[in-house]
């Protein structure tokens, strides 16, 4: 894209940001000490708690983490009514793990092109083939708040990322 500095930072930068979140793990659980408490005679002392690791989790804070999501098994059937689906390498993770339907909360779709589909598509194409991706989800889980990152690693043919939340609008940037 030719004469927006702007936007390709801004669609560099979420596409850095959702990739250390999908890429990060989850940390282990706070290690709380017990101190002996406070000195005889002092009351109301609040005991100190030691040993909490001190680092930011993006995975975390969205979501709860790897631990807090599970892997679709039927992508393929929720995404069968978009036609370039089939052309996709399309993993999804949702939480909470095990739910379904209306039950799930939260949906992160992840697709790849192998074949270089996304190339041959202008902005307004791939706009289009986000707006159908979120559309099967939230049919899918219409309780749910979606992510969508497409990339074409192989031949350059651009990013589309698009989110919705529960009850909609899609909100897409297609490059």
């Amino acid at each position: 894209m030719k004469g927006r500095p702007g936007v390709r930072a801004l669609v560099a930068g979420l596409v850095i940001l959702i990739g250390i979140a999908a890429c990060s793990q989850s940390s282990p659980p706070p290690v709380a000490t017990t101190p002996a408490g406070p000195p005889p005679g002092v009351e109301g002392a609040t005991p100190i708690v030691t040993g909490v690791e001190g680092r930011f989790n993006p995975t975390e804070a969205v979501g709860g983490g790897a631990s807090a999501s599970g892997v679709v098994g039927d992508i393929a059937r929720v995404m069968a009514s978009v036609p370039q689906a089939s052309q996709l390498k399309i993993t999804a993770n949702a939480s909470p793990p095990g739910a379904t339907g209306p039950d799930v909360t939260s949906v992160s779709i992840v697709a790849q092109d192998t074949g270089g589909m996304l190339k041959s598509l202008d902005a307004a194409g791939k706009k289009a083939l986000g707006e159908a991706i979120l559309n099967a989800a939230s049919e899918a889980w219409p309780n749910a708040n979606v992510s969508l990152l497409v990339t074409d690693p192989a031949s350059g043919g651009g990013t589309i990322i698009g989110t919705r939340p529960k009850g909609g609008p899609n909100s897409i940037i297609a490059t």
